[in-house]
């Protein structure tokens, strides 16, 4: 598993939140804190960094694909008009 820095994405993520979420999420964390051991309370931090409003917003232009790069990639392809099949012979 990747390790991460939960205190910097914490404090990232915090960042992106307005007065009300950050004392939800405030209430939420101490609740969780009394509630679980170490262990568990890094899991449940972990969890809630990876989900909203604590994760970061996704770019939907990350995505996208332009018309320049889909002939990139047709060119790029070694496979020629009759290789339908790719070379399975079916």
């Amino acid at each position: 598993m990747r390790r991460i820095d939960l205190a910097a994405i914490t404090l990232e993520s915090w960042s992106r939140l307005d007065d009300l979420q950050r004392q939800r999420f405030a209430e939420m964390f101490l609740r969780a804190a009394l509630r679980l051991g170490g262990t568990e309370l890094r899991r449940w931090l972990r969890r809630r960094v990876r989900t909203a409003p604590l994760a970061a917003p996704v770019d939907p232009a990350r995505f996208a694909i332009s018309d320049r790069d889909i002939a990139a990639l047709l060119r790029a392809l070694p496979f020629g008009p009759d290789d339908a099949d790719r070379g399975t012979g079916l």
